[in-house]
């Protein structure tokens, strides 16, 4: 028996990051000067680039706002299509919609969950503009092909970076590969803001579209905004950490799974929707204290990468050899022959009835997560768009997320694996 549960995610804020919340929220409440807000904002954006290494990065609240604002800013007409992972977040393949585009739905690779570049081919259609490469749960997908691909049929290359800053292929950070990329900075990811997400581009004339049209939007700003968003995330901060986790949510979430078993999905993640109402000027403004809390975070993405990586390490070696689990594999390859690498941000394994494995955890104190991630192309809502992709059916029915953080010891991880091999030991009936 475990005194403490493990918590599916964990934030790695510090006391000197929250000194710097209140630092920059205290300004206006206090009657002082601001320390220099757009510079702040600007700083953060100017070292993004330079520990990305492209000519430009844009600021921006959110994912969804900053691939809105990139479709938007390179030229698509109605009708256009779009090469898109058939694996996805039904809200990515959303913005595409919205703007009147076709998404082509492709199959994955069911090693690392990524695009597959052979599919991409027999995916092309008359109107093909566009082809989206997400490197999904920070493995970076297979870029040489992809580049390669897109050159030969002038088809312009975007990365979805949500889960990826500081994942490489071969030698270069994903997001400089493409015309642009996205980054998010949810209370979820590597780098938190509390929300937010950065634009990546090395094409000078795009930068400028999309900065015009951000500073005609007007985004809603203010001490109030920016106090909500500080409080909101601080206080999932607190509940992720594993002594509040353990005495206060996971006790709560015993009792309103056993009422309703899937309340706990019904709050993380998004039912697929149709979601093209999105309005970009009702957006709000990324706020100064962010840029502060992210440029602290950035100056230590390494040392987080290092550590989740070790501890992902750890995983693979002790989940090796369960039959019933499928391992991913983390590094791709460029045509140089040099291996890419994973940031360490979730640890993912195909595994027989997830459902019932992610319960059986969860009763014994270690919460995981079935991925909020679909095979869209299966979905109703895209039935006009449909398009067979196994793969992603099956990747969909097969996935779990574990624990992935380095606050987990040696210790936790043995443990997550002998609740593993305890789960598929048991009679089947005994698990339902």
């Amino acid at each position: 028996m475990h005194l403490l549960s493990l918590p599916r995610h964990r934030m790695e804020t510090t006391l000197s990051d929250y000194a710097r919340i209140f630092a920059s929220l205290a300004d206006p409440l206090l009657r002082r000067a601001p320390s220099r807000p757009s510079d702040s904002i600007a700083d953060f954006e100017r070292e993004f680039a330079d520990y990305l290494g492209c000519r430009h990065a844009i600021a921006v609240s959110s994912g969804r706002l900053g691939l809105h604002l990139i479709l938007d800013g390179i030229g698509l007409a109605p009708g256009d299509e779009a090469i898109v992972p058939a694996f996805n977040l039904f809200a990515v393949v959303e913005r595409f919609c919205q703007l009147g585009l076709i998404p082509r739905f492709c199959d994955v690779r069911r090693g690392d969950l990524n695009i597959d570049a052979a599919a991409v081919e027999r995916s092309i259609g008359p109107r093909t503009k566009v082809l989206l490469a997400t490197h999904m749960f920070g493995h970076p997908a297979e870029m040489d092909r992809l580049v390669d691909w897109a050159g030969r049929h002038q088809v312009i290359l975007l990365e979805d970076c949500a889960h990826a800053l500081g994942s490489k292929y071969g030698e270069r950070f994903v997001g400089t590969f493409g015309k642009a990329a996205i980054f998010s900075f949810s209370v979820l990811k590597l780098v938190t803001t509390f929300g937010g997400g950065m634009i990546a581009t090395n094409d000078d004339e795009l930068a400028a579209t999309i900065r015009r049209r951000l500073t005609s939007l007007q985004l809603q700003r203010g001490r109030t905004l920016g106090l909500k968003k500080a409080v909101t995330g601080a206080l999932m901060d607190l509940g992720t950490r594993r002594l509040p986790f353990s005495f206060g949510a996971w006790p709560l979430l015993r009792i309103l799974r056993a009422v309703r078993p899937d309340v706990q999905r019904r709050m993380m993640t998004e039912t697929p929707h149709a979601d093209r109402e999105f309005r970009p000027q009702r957006a709000p403004g990324f706020h100064p204290f962010q840029a502060r809390l992210g440029r602290s975070q950035l100056r230590r993405v390494e040392q987080f990468i290092d550590r989740r990586r070790r501890v992902g390490q750890w995983l693979h070696e002790e989940l090796t050899g369960i039959d019933e689990v499928t391992l991913l594999q983390p590094s791709a390859t460029s045509a140089k022959g040099t291996f890419g690498r994973h940031n360490g941000l979730y640890y993912g394994i195909l595994v027989d009835r997830p459902e019932e494995l992610s319960c059986y955890l969860f009763r014994r104190g270690i919460d995981s997560e079935t991925s909020e991630y679909l095979n869209c192309a299966d979905l109703e809502m895209y039935r006009g768009f449909y398009t067979d992709c196994p793969v992603a059916r099956e990747v969909q029915s097969r996935i779990l997320r574990l624990p992935n953080y380095p606050d987990l010891s040696p210790r936790d991880v043995r443990r997550i694996g002998r609740t593993i091999r305890e789960f598929y030991a048991r009679p089947r009936v005994a698990n339902a």
